[in-house]
């Protein structure tokens, strides 16, 4: 007899195409067999059927000179955040049953606890659901920040933003995206969600050592900005190390010698 975790875990892969006709045909007639389950199982194939919506896939353009778009982000910056600007979506099979498995994590548990009503409380199903669902979320961050898309890169550090806590695995998958990411906007997306937990030596120390590492006048600048507002002593030396680097753009060497009379 199949038990709800299974049953849970069958419907995720029957609804996101990932069993075979053999597994296929075995889980149809179980919900045959077992009518509880199989009205259970209507009810999640409507939820999916509402989640897996196609979003049309945002393009980014970088084609712009970098005044423009130092001066475009001055502005924005004050507005809103770049996570905000990015249009979420999931449009694999493997992301789709990571949000499909997170939605049914928080809703799943009150939907379902009647087939067992000796299970827990319904004080220990909630934090049981919470824990779950941050475990997911976390996975979730950890497979979007490899794709090859910047677009769920971007998805990924929005993500890390609704985790109530991060674990260190998370703080170096971020510091790993802001160090060797290609995309500029993922680069600051990640600065941002790293702002975050500064309370946090470790993420402190990271983005002190990632300074040195930046190449994109836009990261510079936002970093010089991050370490005045954390009144940041340490930060100091690596900037006047960028400074008097000759490929360092002027604007940004100007942004930097400013921090540094303000941190000082």
């Amino acid at each position: 007899m199949m038990d709800y975790k299974e049953f849970k875990n069958n419907s995720i892969d029957y609804l996101s195409g990932n069993l075979s006709i053999t597994e296929r045909q075995k889980f149809e007639a179980f919900l045959k067999e077992n009518p509880q389950y199989h009205k259970k199982f209507d009810e999640e194939k409507l939820f999916w059927n509402d989640l897996t919506e196609e979003t049309p896939e945002a393009t980014t353009a970088m084609d712009v000179n970098f005044y423009t778009m130092l001066n475009s982000h001055k502005k924005e910056h004050n507005k809103e955040s770049f996570l905000t600007k990015t249009t979420l979506f999931f449009s694999s099979n493997l992301l789709k049953r990571l949000a499909y498995t997170f939605a049914i994590l928080t809703v799943g548990f009150f939907l379902g606890k009647g087939l067992n009503t000796e299970r827990e409380t319904t004080e220990e199903t909630i934090q049981f659901a919470k824990k779950e669902t941050e475990n997911v979320r976390s996975q979730l961050v950890l497979t979007l920040l490899e794709q090859p898309s910047a677009n769920k890169r971007l998805q990924a550090v929005s993500e890390v933003t609704k985790l109530n806590s991060v674990t260190e695995t998370i703080i170096k998958a971020l510091f790993s995206t802001l160090n060797n990411d290609s995309s500029v906007n993922v680069r600051l997306s990640a600065v941002e969600a790293l702002s975050n937990y500064t309370n946090i030596p470790l993420v402190r120390e990271g983005l002190i050592a990632s300074i040195l590492k930046q190449k994109s006048p836009l990261v510079q600048i936002t970093l010089a900005d991050l370490m005045v507002v954390l009144q940041e002593k340490k930060a100091v030396e690596s900037f006047k190390q960028l400074i008097e680097e000759e490929d360092v753009n002027e604007s940004a060497k100007q942004k930097m010698e400013e921090s540094i009379n303000r941190i000082i």
